[in-house]
């Protein structure tokens, strides 16, 4: 009995009903990996986390890991660093927005290998580009010109391979465990089935094992 990936694997409709603590979870996580003393430059995966939580709850719940990670950065940048806070920031704090919006519009509905990845892929770019471009135009350390600003760009690289790699692979990482989580429950379920062939065969209709698994829970 085969499966087809987009039809069955949608992350909103089981990850919203059976794993309605594992987004937060892992919020929570990134959030405590930025304020322990120990931060790999770059491998803490926000990204990878915000997508899964777009793809999991709902828009309205948002605030909640965008609270977070704003209250992180407001704390690491004036009372640990002891900088003040400028329009960067804000535009960290925009794109968190924007990462969650990329995760519900590529991963609300139909969940694949080449979604994941490439969401995945459009955070870190996206997000490596604008904002070593604020930075080149918000502080002083290059000059504005366009020498100035490739400069800025070729000194973030490693910490843009740092960042790349670990989003994606947690992304995948984190995909990967839920589906395969999800193929266990259903498999699971289906053992129970009577094994009458029309009631099999009405099972194992992606709609219609929604409908029954949500109808006995």
């Amino acid at each position: 009995m085969a499966y087809k990936d987009e039809t069955w694997f949608t992350m909103k409709r089981f990850g919203g009903k059976h794993l309605p603590v594992l987004p937060y979870i892992l919020i929570c996580g990134a959030v405590v990996l930025r304020l322990g003393s120990i931060r790999p430059y770059n491998l803490i995966p926000v990204f990878s986390c915000l997508l899964f939580f777009a793809a999991a709850r709902p828009l309205r719940e948002f605030v909640w890991p965008l609270s977070a990670l704003v209250s992180v950065d407001i704390v690491l940048t004036v009372h640990q660093y002891g900088y003040s806070l400028t329009a960067g920031h804000a535009v960290t704090w925009i794109w968190y927005l924007g990462v969650m919006f990329l995760g519900a519009a590529m991963l609300g509905n139909s969940i694949s290998t080449g979604r994941v990845l490439g969401s995945s892929l459009l955070a870190s770019v996206s997000f490596f580009a604008v904002s070593n471009f604020t930075v080149w135009a918000e502080w002083g350390m290059y000059p504005k010109t366009w020498g100035g600003l490739g400069s800025c760009y070729l000194a973030a690289l490693p910490f843009f391979r740092n960042s790349i790699i670990s989003e994606a692979v947690c992304s995948l990482a984190i995909f990967a465990i839920v589906r395969h989580s999800e193929w266990l429950v259903r498999k699971s379920s289906l053992r129970l089935i009577p094994a009458d062939s029309r009631e099999v065969e009405e099972w194992s209709n992606p709609k219609a094992f929604r409908t029954k698994v949500l109808a006995a829970m």
